[in-house]
């Protein structure tokens, strides 16, 4: 029996294809960590699945062979022309979309009710995608991601740290990590140069600070960890201008404090505060990932 590693060297011969260091394409061939993947899923009966950059489909086979409808999106052509091609092409439960994830019509693309995600997110887009499918929330209930090591850290941190920042805010905002697992670089082939985490992420029904706010902290958080060297004070001067004493009053927040030494709630508190006051323009857009 062939190991994943030799299949997926077998896939490259016959596509003429050679992973991207630009795209991060560092494929997942070692079969613990894939059972280790459908633990942390914890599937049930009627669970439906995203799979973000199934790749050559050695995660997606696993899902497929527990008789799992899995909607599937990847981004590389010539990825997308081996799977329709493949075994995997002719089942029905397996419904391939050739498309980037970060621009994906989710409401067109998945059926009604949350799905379960399992994604494999390299270094550049890491942050960006885990922002996305937060705010896309109501499609999807648990979230099981490989990382880089590095990234993972960052959504875990603690405030006060160096790795606290905005995705250290935005992760607890809409969910929490249950899981951890270390990953090495020998599970992948081309293999990486660092060490990579799979997370288990719990998505929150509801995000811990209300809807109608979450504009106001996307600007407050990305102003703060802008300019995190700098008190709060000082940090959010362009956005609470002649407002900040009252702003900061209300909130209860000292403002010669630093963004990396405020948790979600003070976060919120200080959101509320200045949604209160009015807010300012250019609160909304992306949440950003500093």
């Amino acid at each position: 029996m062939a190991t994943l590693h030799e299949e997926a060297r077998s896939a490259w011969r016959e596509l003429g294809f050679t992973p991207s260091k630009a795209r991060g394409q560092n494929f997942l061939v070692h079969r613990h960590v894939i059972d280790t993947i459908l633990q942390l899923l914890d599937l049930g009966e009627d669970d439906r699945i995203l799979e973000v950059g199934p790749g050559l489909g050695f995660v997606t086979r696993s899902l497929l062979g527990q008789r799992r409808s899995v909607w599937a999106i990847e981004v590389d052509p010539l990825l997308v022309h081996w799977l329709r091609n493949g075994p995997l092409g002719s089942s029905p439960d397996f419904h391939l979309v050739h498309e980037d994830v970060l621009v994906a019509d989710f409401d067109r693309l998945l059926p009604e009710g949350a799905c379960k995600v399992v994604a494999n997110l390299p270094y550049s887009v890491a942050a960006t995608v885990l922002l996305r499918l937060f705010e896309a929330r109501g499609h999807f209930s648990i979230l099981v991601v490989m990382l880089q090591k590095e990234v993972a850290r960052r959504l875990v941190a603690e405030p006060g740290t160096a790795a606290y920042g905005a995705l250290s805010i935005w992760s607890r905002a809409y969910g929490r990590v249950t899981r951890k697992v270390a990953v090495s670089p020998e599970a992948f082939t081309p293999r990486p140069k660092v060490d990579s985490t799979l997370l288990r992420i719990e998505l929150h029904p509801e995000p811990l600070i209300p809807d109608e706010e979450i504009p106001v902290l996307r600007a407050v958080v990305r102003a703060g960890f802008g300019r995190r060297r700098k008190m709060l004070g000082n940090a959010l001067a362009g956005l609470f201008e002649a407002r900040a004493g009252a702003i900061f009053d209300r909130a209860g927040i000292d403002p010669r404090r630093r963004a990396e030494t405020l948790d979600l709630e003070e976060f919120g508190r200080l959101a509320h505060a200045f949604r209160e006051a009015g807010g300012a323009k250019g609160s909304g857009g992306h949440a950003g990932a500093a």
